[in-house]
């Protein structure tokens, strides 16, 4: 039997085409996958300048303060652990109406890891 007529014969029956196509298809739309999942997985930090609205001490055992921001309706957290010098910067900011820098883990996040000076 000759290759061509043994190739004839295979690719001519519909579902060996089909299973071809199928797994061809499979093997290049994988590594594209992959890709897209790589670039999407990783959250960067943000950073934001915002004045501080009010702050409440933490109530009972809980680790955290609530901060609230004027220019955001969302509550945000941060540990009463935190450095002195943030909370201090938080304060200064509520009393003179200045903004601060505020940096979170990523923009869904409410925990608030660094303040810094504008």
């Amino acid at each position: 039997m000759s290759i061509r007529s043994f190739v004839n014969r295979r690719m001519v029956n519909s579902i060996c085409t089909i299973c071809m196509l199928g797994l061809l298809f499979m093997v290049a739309a994988f590594p594209a996958a992959a890709q897209k999942k790589k670039k999407g997985g990783v959250k960067k930090p943000v950073e934001y300048a915002l004045t501080v609205a009010a702050i409440r001490p933490p109530v009972g055992n809980d680790p955290y303060m609530e901060v609230t921001f004027s220019e955001s309706a969302r509550f945000y957290k941060i540990s009463k652990n935190a450095a002195p010098g943030y909370i201090d910067l938080l304060r200064e900011s509520e009393k003179t109406g200045k903004p601060v820098l505020v940096k979170r883990a990523n923009e869904y996040s409410d925990i608030i890891l660094r303040v810094r000076r504008k």
